[in-house]
């Protein structure tokens, strides 16, 4: 579930609900950098953000808009007069896509999207022109909470630098401790405390963030950043920040994608399901970079194993190297490596397998270079890609300028089939199709290749993919020669939606809490024959002073088998709470659900007392 500990309290401190009354908690979703304004007829930006309503219910989004400042930042919306702040509706399913403009000098900052009941898919794209020309374009993951610390690669030379976005979305001031680390040493060399005002945004590039370190114009180094509980930067705290990184490589940009710092715990075997490299040296090629970041002091090692669409070894050089289908790597402690996998006159892609030395932290990151010739056309990063068994990517087609690209890795040793199914702007099946990966198997293709059916015809809605058996995916978006990654939403189409709540008993001995939900789900896969039982996770919250309690359990689901509509009972009592509560003890209790194929529901709240 997206509902990480530390979110989920914050979510729950801060709704505020009268008594008996029953109410979605808004879901917040951030993207730390916006660009648009600049010469119509030299270099310009703009900014577009698609949305996709993947609920069983309508969605209203609070979109608003933020400078460096802090103070509302007043755009055009699909070109209307300018304004920092609007709320869009989408029915169930729906798509739409939003473009934001600025007459006048280049203005960045960043947006907050309030969704309710429930969040959407939603993708943001920053396009970088001159005059109508697109230089480049780069999709910014969103964020659905702050983070306390982060690690990344920056790289910098006569053509490359790297920046760095941060955004505040706490109400009161924000510190954020920037650190150099030696590429040499793996040694911190220097830190810059950036203070941001309530709202606050800034971006920098490396070379004005450290301007007095020795080398920093041709330097490959690991950044962090961390969350601080004053301007002295003495203690790690505060609210967290947002952040994400830009590399900029002549006129091309494209985002570095940023992660929470682990504790400690990570996989072994971390995915990339996308690798490409090869082609015609006077024609389209691309090569792939590869960046590994730890933050362990005594490094990292492992070994990257490549496959291709049939789940044989794929065969790259790796830094000029002879070709090689398994290359080992080493990461020194607190530092980066990079490895640049390119190959012959034939373009080949397929996947990456990672597998450590064991259980530590290992930040992997691809840039996907292509070159007309032996000039750069467009990059586009992405980080490593999770296993999941439901995904959608919003996907609109343009005849002629614009296409959308999925690539699938099944990292298992058996076949696996997943279920593709492709739905118009007003959330309606248009196509529907399977497709089987081999053991270690993998694909890449265009919606239109996947879809033979579009022919050159113009499309605009989403792409859901689903399967019984883990996969990985990425997305890319194709706008002539350019690239830029899409996200990747966890959940498919027509999530379950709550749409009531009721509290028909309490018990004070372990605070068991007996309820009603009423339901929604346009796909009648809340339950099935096969698949009777629902399963729920429930919160009790008893105030700031006593925190919350919860656990996961099922719901008979007999109910609502196949069905549309429907009310399911259920009875739910805190694994943690074995006592008997005082009587009079007032909470608010919340639940959220997961349909047959684990898409999750809203999570609606109502307050009680034992």
């Amino acid at each position: 579930m997206r509902y990480g500990v530390i979110a989920l309290l914050f979510i729950l401190l801060s709704t505020d609900l009268a008594f008996g009354q029953a109410a979605s908690v808004p879901v917040p979703v951030f993207f730390p950098q916006l660009a648009m304004g600049g010469s119509a007829d030299g270099q310009n930006y703009d900014t577009i953000i698609q949305i996709v309503n993947n609920n069983s219910m309508s969605i209203t989004g609070h979109v608003a808009l933020f400078s460096d400042t802090g103070s509302p930042l007043a755009v055009s919306f699909d070109g209307q007069s300018p304004q920092s702040a609007a709320d869009i509706t989408l029915a169930p399913g729906a798509a739409r896509q939003i473009q934001l403009t600025l007459d006048g000098a280049l203005t960045v900052g960043w947006m907050a999207i309030t969704y309710s009941p429930s969040d959407a898919l939603t993708t943001v794209i920053l396009q970088f022109r001159s005059g109508a020309a697109l230089l480049s374009e780069v999709g910014v993951d969103p964020a659905f909470g702050t983070l306390a610390a982060t690690d990344f690669a920056a790289e910098t030379d006569a053509t490359l630098n790297t920046g760095i976005a941060i955004a505040n979305p706490s109400q009161s001031a924000a510190f954020v401790l920037a650190r150099l680390w030696d590429p040499d040493t793996g040694a911190s060399v220097t830190g810059n405390v950036l203070s941001l005002p309530a709202n606050g945004h800034t971006a920098r590039l490396l070379t004005e963030l450290f301007p007095n370190v020795p080398n920093i114009s041709q330097t490959r180094a690991k950044i962090s950043l961390d969350s601080c509980s004053s301007p002295t930067c003495n203690f790690a705290g505060g609210n967290g920040f947002l952040a994400t990184a830009i590399r900029l490589n002549g006129d091309q940009f494209t985002t570095i994608p940023v992660s929470q710092r682990s504790s400690g715990g990570d996989p072994s075997v971390h995915i990339l399901p996308q690798v490409a490299f090869g082609g015609p040296g006077s024609g389209l090629n691309m090569k792939t970079v590869l960046y590994f970041t730890t933050n362990v002091s005594t490094g990292v090692s492992g070994t990257a194993d490549i496959f291709d669409n049939d789940g044989n070894a794929l065969m790259a050089s790796a830094d000029g190297a002879a070709p090689a289908s398994s290359i080992t790597f080493t990461v020194p402690g607190n530092r980066v490596s990079r490895i640049v996998l390119s190959g012959d006159q034939t373009l080949r892609s397929g996947w990456i397998r990672l597998t450590l030395s064991g259980s530590v932290n290992l930040i992997a990151n691809a840039v996907f270079q292509t070159f007309i010739g032996s000039d750069l056309a467009s990059e586009a990063s992405v980080l490593e890609s999770p296993s999941i068994n439901n995904g959608l990517i919003y996907a609109k087609v343009q005849s002629g300028v614009a296409n959308v690209g999925v690539a699938f890795a099944n990292s298992q040793t058996d076949a696996n089939t997943i279920s593709l199914t492709l739905f118009s702007q007003d959330g309606f099946v248009a196509a529907t199709r399977d497709i089987t990966l081999p053991a270690n198997g993998h694909l890449a293709q265009f919606v239109t290749e996947l879809f033979p059916q579009l022919g050159s015809s113009d499309f605009d809605g989403a792409l859901s993919v689903h399967s019984s058996t883990p996969f990985s995916a990425l997305a890319l978006r194709l706008s002539g020669d350019k690239l830029a990654t899409l996200p990747v939403a966890e959940n498919g189409m027509y999530r379950p939606s709550i749409t009531g709540l009721r509290i028909t008993g309490t018990t004070r001995s372990g605070a068991q809490v007996s309820f009603q939900v009423d339901l929604a789900d346009f796909d009648s896969d809340i339950a099935t024959a096969s698949s009777t039982s629902v399963s729920a996770t429930a919160y009790i919250d008893f105030g700031s002073s006593v925190g919350f309690d919860f656990g996961s359990f099922t719901i008979d689901g007999t109910a609502v088998i196949n069905a549309m509509t429907g009310t399911l009972s259920g009875t739910f009592q805190p694994p943690d709470i074995t006592s008997t509560v005082p009587s009079g003890t007032a909470a608010v209790f919340y639940i959220v659900i997961s349909d047959s194929s684990g898409n999750t529901s809203n999570l609606i709240g109502i307050p009680v007392r034992f």
